[in-house]
């Protein structure tokens, strides 16, 4: 027999669940081959490139959350979203990430970007995805219904946010997703 596939069919029978944690990293739940990772991202100001610049805008982030989910050796699924605050329960309300390159579902278009390595993904910690989606070149792929006060084109206001040297970015600007954190990562 090939060890790899003991290997799996032993996985396949193990459950872990953290339930909400404290820290950056918010969940990790293990069921069988498959992952699922939740971490927490504070606000903060942050450099954003847009597609056909070379210099970042520098925008204040509202609290953020990224979530992954690997199974076998498949390529990681990612989903991004916005809160207003640290999730304290898992029926924490999301928000649209005021992001280009996110989709509504919280999915990300990653175009041609290179995903982090192996190694990265048999961690619980974020930080590598963090830094290759936020280091990467935004385009012009889905850049709408992500701000109330620009609602065609996210990117106007991070322009906007840049040019005001705005310290915080508005939560009142954030777009429901009617979901929660629980129907996000398949609890409901």
């Amino acid at each position: 027999m090939d060890p790899e596939q003991i290997a799996l069919a032993l996985a396949a029978k193990v459950t872990f669940d953290t339930g909400l944690l404290t820290g950056d990293t918010l969940l990790v739940r293990q069921d069988g081959v498959k992952r699922l990772v939740v971490e927490y991202r504070r606000p903060q100001k942050t450099g954003i490139f847009l597609e056909g610049s070379e210099t970042p805008l520098r925008v204040p982030m509202p609290p953020l959350l990224l979530i992954r989910t690997t199974t076998e050796n498949k390529n990681p699924q990612y989903q991004v979203y916005a809160v207003k605050e640290r999730p304290v329960a898992l029926d924490a309300p999301l928000f649209h990430a005021p992001l280009p390159n996110v989709f509504s579902s919280g999915s990300i278009c990653w175009g041609s970007v290179q995903r982090v390595d192996d190694a990265a993904l048999q961690t619980s910690s974020l930080v590598a995805d963090w830094d290759t989606f936020l280091g990467s070149s935004f385009g012009t792929h889905a850049v709408n219904a992500k701000s109330r006060s620009h609602p065609h084109d996210i990117r106007q206001k991070l322009v906007e946010l840049e040019a005001r040297k705005a310290r915080v970015y508005p939560k009142s600007d954030l777009v429901p997703v009617k979901r929660t954190l629980a129907q996000a990562i398949g609890d409901a």
